[in-house]
């Protein structure tokens, strides 16, 4: 044979020639086995191999007879009020405590029982890795499964259960057979999810309509607020004088501390004073009795001392009226808020309303005879009062005249 034909014999053996090999894209089977293996390595050191894995379409009726007997089922919570499965027959649970309790899987079969409590817990991790990793691969994939978002919930004691805790929809089932440890013992694990995603719920989105109306309208709607300067006391002779044009006297301390109404109810505090040349409002700390109150104002204001206005976007109280120059709308004291001496004049003949005075009071007439009172003559003996002897020495007191 010729070096040629040995060479050519060479190259054929060693594949020379040959078309690639195809990379197997992402799916399913793929994606459960990269994360039931990881998952077990990571978190408890469990050597773990996907031998097969079969999908299929299930309903509410029939996922009760296909769980494991004696097997350890977990509700699973996902996206949107979603419900999934996963469960593991007794063979897989053991294998997966007995890694945890001896660190290796052993060889005689396992005995048979009821999962308990204790299991539960010693494989809810290695079962929250797996959900996690399987979605996790399956963003790789072309049309991936809706897996995303689940997270184990609690332990169900048996299949009967699912026809309570699930909806009557279609699921879509992963039946997983598994090779654990180094003894290679058999075990199955099922997983469960909505083969869609749930829709939303009628009810709720009627209800998401009606609250972002609802909001929509409170928001837009007007809302009227009235600042109180100052309150006080007339005699009613004088209020039935009140006139429009009159004008009353007013506390300098009213400046400072003005009442923001809403529906005749006191809402907040505020400081009379003027931006952008109108009066305007800011709101401040309601005033304690402790306070000083200042001097009284040596003008006067109008007699109408609700003064109705509209809020503005930054929380200030305007009116088209001229400001008073000089005052401050932000920091500064409660005496620097005015300027009082630039205040316009209002003439001093307008009358007066002075509390003090009550003016001239009706008669009352005669009043109604007493009738005859008894005579009060004869008082009963008071008997001997005791004898409380001699006052101590007063000392000399203060002339009091």
């Amino acid at each position: 044979m010729s070096d040629e034909a040995v060479i050519t014999a060479l190259r054929r053996k060693a594949g020379v020639g040959r078309a690639p090999p195809e990379v197997q894209p992402m799916s399913a089977p793929k994606a459960l086995r990269l994360a039931v293996a990881r998952a077990a390595e990571d978190t408890i050191g469990l050597i773990a191999q996907v031998t097969g894995v079969a999908e299929d379409r299930s309903a509410i009726s029939r996922l009760a007879g296909q769980m494991p007997e004696s097997g350890l089922l977990f509700l699973l919570e996902g996206p949107g009020g979603a419900t999934g499965l996963a469960a593991f027959d007794p063979f897989a649970v053991a294998a997966m405590v007995e890694q945890q309790t001896t660190g290796d899987v052993l060889k005689r079969a396992p005995e048979v029982r009821e999962p308990t409590a204790t299991d539960a817990m010693m494989c809810t991790d290695i079962t929250q890795q797996i959900l996690e990793l399987f979605a996790d691969c399956l963003t790789e994939a072309e049309n991936p499964p809706d897996v995303a978002g689940y997270s184990v919930s609690s332990q169900l004691s048996e299949a009967r259960s699912i026809g309570l805790a699930f909806e009557d929809v279609p699921y879509r089932l992963y039946r997983v057979s598994l090779s654990l440890g180094h003894v290679a013992r058999e075990g199955e694990m099922i997983l469960v999810f909505p083969y869609q995603a749930p829709q939303e719920n009628a009810k709720a989105r009627e209800s998401d309509v009606w609250e972002t109306a609802f909001e929509t309208a409170v928001l837009g709607s007007a809302a009227r607020l009235d600042g109180v300067l100052h309150r006080f006391e007339l005699p009613l002779t004088a209020v039935m004088e009140l006139e429009a044009g009159m004008l009353l006297g007013l506390p300098a301390a009213a400046l400072g501390r003005v009442e923001v109404l809403a529906d005749d109810r006191v809402v907040a505090c505020a400081r009379l004073g003027q931006m952008n040349g109108h009066r305007a409002l800011r709101l401040c700390p309601a005033p304690t009795d402790d306070d000083e109150a200042p001097a009284l104002v040596g003008s006067a204001l109008h007699a109408d001392a609700r003064v109705p206005s509209s809020i503005g976007a930054r929380g200030q109280l305007d009116t088209p009226d001229a400001a008073w120059d000089g005052a401050q709308t932000a920091g500064g004291e409660a005496d620097a808020m005015v300027g009082l001496d630039e205040l316009p004049s209002i003439g001093a003949d307008a009358p007066s309303a002075d509390a003090n005075e009550l003016g001239e009071l009706p008669e009352i007439g005669d009043l109604p005879a007493m009738g005859d009172l008894p005579p009060l003559d004869d008082f009963p003996p008071m008997g001997d009062l005791p004898d409380i002897g001699d006052f101590p020495p007063m000392g000399d007191l203060p002339d009091i005249e």
